[in-house]
């Protein structure tokens, strides 16, 4: 009787540990951007980040993430940062190219590096991957995204960062260059690190309405009431760890991190699924 109930046991662990790390959710958001024109508030805007391709990826997780977005019918694709985890093998690079060709197959699709990206030995073939496959790497830059020929849109920033100069350098989106005129346009910035909210804001000319990040893997592990367990640069019990946040000194900007669909060294999710974000404007 006891075998019975341990095996019992242990199977429902590994199924629970199955949907946990294999099943994602979708997430869905409704906000306010300041001076957004009316056409752009019907458009869905996905949000995905840290897929951490490495050499075993299950191709049947991936095609599931990718047949859900298919299913969403977004119009425009974002990615958080680290989009692979170890890049010594080739394997890694073709899941590179084939995921990102069929993302763009599906919506315009922008692209931000995070640290495993920008600490790869293989950087530049990884940034000659996108390109290659028509996807749009913002490297400390700005783009204007529109949907129409009315030209209606809203300014996409996105931030290359390495950990230790956006930790140390207060005007962080320094090497970004806007117009003097987009102060009052709506705009959306890409980073990859959730816990440098505050810091993306302090610029009045470029200070966005809405930051996209990812980086925390929704605190690996989530525990009811507490929140995330650890994520990277914060420690334990992380303020930023999952889901929308509003900031204090600038209440019309807000941040969104994404629980993100890969694991990065720890190899388990416990109560925090991967994660598919869609974006809608109110």
């Amino acid at each position: 009787m006891y075998l019975a109930v341990f095996v019992t046991v242990f199977l429902l662990v590994i199924l629970y540990l199955y949907i946990q790390n294999n099943l994602h959710k979708v997430t869905s958001y409704k906000v306010f951007i300041p001076n957004l024109h009316p056409s752009v508030k019907d458009k869905k805007i996905l949000f995905i980040s840290d897929t951490h391709f490495r050499e075993k990826n299950s191709h049947a997780f991936i095609d599931q993430i990718l047949n859900k977005i298919e299913k969403i019918e977004p119009d425009l694709i974002l990615f958080g940062g680290d989009i692979i985890h170890v890049i010594s093998a080739d394997q890694v690079i073709e899941q590179t190219k084939d995921f990102f060709s069929q993302l763009k197959m599906i919506a315009p699709t922008y692209v931000v590096y995070g640290n495993h990206d920008l600490g790869s030995e293989r950087l530049k073939e990884l940034t000659a991957t996108l390109k290659r496959v028509g996807v749009t790497l913002l490297d400390n830059e700005a783009t204007w995204i529109s949907f129409d020929k009315s030209g209606a849109g809203f300014w996409l920033m996105g931030l290359n960062e390495y950990m230790s100069s956006v930790s140390i350098k207060q005007d962080v989106l320094s090497k970004i260059k806007m117009p003097k005129e987009s102060k009052n346009e709506p705009k959306i910035l890409l980073a990859h690190y959730p816990h440098f909210f505050e810091k993306y804001l302090m610029d009045e000319e470029k200070r966005p309405n809405l930051v996209l990040s990812g980086h925390t893997h929704g605190g690996q592990v989530i525990l009811p009431i507490i929140g995330g367990l650890f994520a990277p640069g914060q420690g334990k019990n992380p303020y930023y760890d999952f889901g929308l946040f509003t900031s204090d000194k600038h209440p019309d900007s807000r941040l969104i991190i994404s629980r993100g669909l890969g694991n990065s060294t720890f190899p388990f999710r416990i109560n925090n699924r991967p994660e598919i974000i869609m974006i809608e404007f109110e």
